[in-house]
C-alpha cells in the first residue's frame, strides 16, 4: 500500500473524501493530506465500500436480512500501538420503513489484532473478513488517490 488511509468518505453531495498519510521524507512519521472529488471512482470502490454493509449488521448486532437496508458511507482508520495495528469504525445509514430519514449507525471501534503482546480480547477485533474487505477498500483508496477514477486513469504517476 503506497498510502496509509485514515478516513474514506462519500459525502452528501456524493463527492469521495480521503484523508490519507504517507511517510514523511528525510525524518519520522507521517504527512497527512486530503482530498475530496467529485470524479467518479472504480467501481470496484463502491463494491468495496458498500461490501462492509455485512459486516455493519453484525457488529451493530442487527439482523442479517438488514444488510439490503444499509448503506455504508465512510470508515475511519486507525493505527495504534508499536506494531501499528488498524483499526477502524464503520459509519453508515439505514433505511427505516416508518421515518423520511435514515437510522445513522456508527459500528464500535475494533482492531485488526492485539496493541500489544497481550492476547487480545476477541470482542476487540475485528473478523478475518471484515479486516480483508476494509484492505480491499483501502487498495482501491490508494487507486483513487494515483488518478485511476471511473473514466480510466486520469494521469500517469511516477
Amino acid at each position: 500500500m503506497q498510502s496509509r488511509i485514515k478516513k474514506v468518505k462519500l459525502t452528501k453531495d456524493e463527492k469521495i473524501h480521503i484523508v490519507f498519510e504517507k511517510r514523511a521524507k528525510n525524518r519520522e512519521g507521517w504527512d497527512e493530506y486530503s482530498i475530496t472529488c467529485s470524479d467518479q471512482p472504480r467501481p470496484e470502490f463502491y463494491i468495496g465500500i458498500q461490501g462492509l454493509a455485512i459486516h455493519v449488521a453484525e457488529m451493530c448486532e442487527l439482523p442479517e436480512d438488514y444488510v439490503s437496508r444499509i448503506q455504508v458511507r465512510g470508515v475511519n482508520f486507525s493505527y495504534g500501538g508499536e506494531k501499528e495495528v488498524m483499526g477502524a469504525t464503520i459509519t453508515a445509514q439505514m433505511e427505516l420503513y416508518n421515518s423520511n430519514c435514515p437510522l445513522n449507525l456508527n459500528t464500535p471501534h475494533k482492531a485488526s489484532d492485539s496493541y500489544s503482546d497481550a492476547p487480545a480480547d476477541p470482542m476487540q477485533l475485528l473478523t478475518g473478513e471484515c479486516i480483508d474487505a476494509l484492505y480491499v477498500l483501502s487498495n482501491e483508496c490508494d487507486l483513487y488517490i494515483g488518478g485511476e477514477r471511473a473514466q480510466g486513469q486520469l494521469f500517469k504517476v511516477g
